[in-house]
Parts: structure tokens; C-alpha cells; sequence
């Protein structure tokens, strides 16, 4: 059984990364509003909660568990982390996962050669890198592989021409300062 669950923890960070909203519970988000109707204050305000976090899965959540199984799964099936970074997973997120020799991010690169760091990421590679479900300037900076204020730039373009609106912040952040804006593609 244990396999199952690390097979399942794999298969819904990867579905998390590729589109966060696929892991969206539908049935259950359902089954819990028809609760709301005989519950009391308290009951009420935890069924609400539970609707919120349904209704909007948190990508950490399902990281927190890939990274507990990542490593062992991969080891016992022959996977590298080469194949989960073509897979999208971030470096970091696989050294924290315990695999080894995983560049990436700032630990581990290259100093003084005085040639670029990052290749030139056009803005229709970030536009074409636009996720379908809900995502911060981050993720896509992260999935497009484009500088902050390459991805800003298109962010904004992209409001203003109605084709991504601002879904307010994250309700999910937990790290140090403000939560980040979420963006969502329009219906343009």
C-alpha cells in the first residue's frame, strides 16, 4: 500500500504543477454546501473553510507529499530527477526531496565565468507558458523560465487586455511578507 500512496502523492504534485485546478473535488466541494444547510455557527464556519480549500487545492500541499516520497519511489523505479525536471518539477523542490546533483536555483552554480546565467525567454514563451487554472507571477516565472521582470511585463499586458484578471491573493501563502496576486486567463 505504501506504493499506492507514494504513486498517488507523485501523480497529483505532477497533475498540481501541470494544472492545479484538475485536483478540484467537485463532488466533494457539492456534498459539503449541502451540509452548510443543517449546521450550526462553528459546524458552518469549517464547512466553509473545507470549501475554500476544495475549491482552490494547494500546489504546497501536494508538494509537501511528493517530496516525502519522491526519492524512494524514483530510486525503486528507476526514475532520475532529470526526468521529473522535464516533468516541470523545480530543482529546489528536488533537492528538498533529497536528490542529489540537481542544479538549478542558486546553490551549487557556476561563479565568475562572466557569461549569461539564463537563456532569453521571449514574451510569447511566456504567454504560451500562461497555465490554465489559477497561478502567481512566480509559478509562471517559474514555468516559463523567463526573469521577473520579463513575466511582470506580460502579466500586465495581459489584464490590460483583458485576456488575465486578477483572482485577488493567495489564500494559501504562508511564507514571510504579502501574499502574492493570483491571476486567471479571462474569458476574451
Amino acid at each position: 500500500m505504501a506504493t499506492t500512496s507514494a504513486e498517488s502523492a507523485i501523480r497529483n504534485y505532477l497533475a498540481a504543477l501541470r494544472d492545479p485546478s484538475s485536483l478540484r473535488d467537485d463532488a466533494g466541494i457539492e456534498s459539503l454546501k449541502q451540509q452548510l444547510d443543517s449546521a450550526d455557527g462553528l459546524d458552518r464556519l469549517r464547512l466553509r473553510q473545507q470549501i475554500l480549500d476544495q475549491e482552490n487545492p494547494s500546489v504546497q500541499r501536494y508538494e509537501d507529499d511528493f517530496v516525502t516520497h519522491a526519492k524512494a519511489w524514483g530510486e525503486q523505479h528507476g526514475i532520475t530527477s532529470k526526468a521529473f525536471e522535464a516533468e516541470g518539477v523545480p530543482a529546489p523542490v528536488l533537492r528538498r526531496a533529497g536528490f542529489g546533483g540537481v542544479r538549478g536555483g542558486r546553490r551549487g552554480g557556476r561563479r565568475g565565468t562572466g557569461g549569461r546565467t539564463r537563456t532569453r525567454v521571449t514574451v510569447d514563451e511566456v504567454r504560451a507558458a500562461i497555465p490554465k487554472g489559477a497561478f502567481t507571477v512566480k509559478a509562471l516565472q517559474e514555468a516559463s523560465g523567463a526573469s521577473p521582470a520579463v513575466v511582470r511585463k506580460v502579466v500586465q499586458e495581459e489584464v490590460g487586455a483583458g485576456r488575465l484578471k486578477e483572482q485577488g491573493t493567495d489564500p494559501d501563502h504562508q511564507g514571510p511578507g504579502r501574499a502574492p496576486t493570483l491571476y486567471k486567463r479571462g474569458r476574451a
